[in-house]
């Protein structure tokens, strides 16, 4: 099968459908990811506040089934640990260092 390829492409507040679509270092933001039982492919992006709808039957005795369905739950939860990662960061550079004289 041969699948659409998107390279440096921002996505925002839309809905994605990454089944059959190849995706390198793209930035999905506040998407809704459509992801069905076929190919795809997602490389080095990054994902913030998206929600994810799959449509994936698993199949009894198929290890393989159960495979793809962790790495994408590993996948989800990695951009979740990134995402308050840099929340974290952010909120420490906002808060005013104290002052000798307070």
């Amino acid at each position: 099968m041969l699948l659409t390829k998107h390279e440096g492409v921002t996505f925002q507040n839309q809905t994605v459908y990454i089944s059959g679509q190849a995706f390198v270092r793209c930035t999905f933001i506040g998407c809704t990811l459509v992801l069905r039982e076929t190919i795809y492919h997602l490389e080095d992006c990054t994902f913030e506040r998206c929600n994810w709808h799959v449509d994936w039957v698993l199949m009894w005795g198929s290890p393989e089934s159960i495979a793809q369905i962790k790495a994408l739950v590993d996948r989800i939860e990695q951009a979740q640990k990134q995402l308050e990662g840099e929340q974290a960061q952010q909120q420490a550079q906002q808060v005013p260092p104290s002052s000798p004289f307070a």
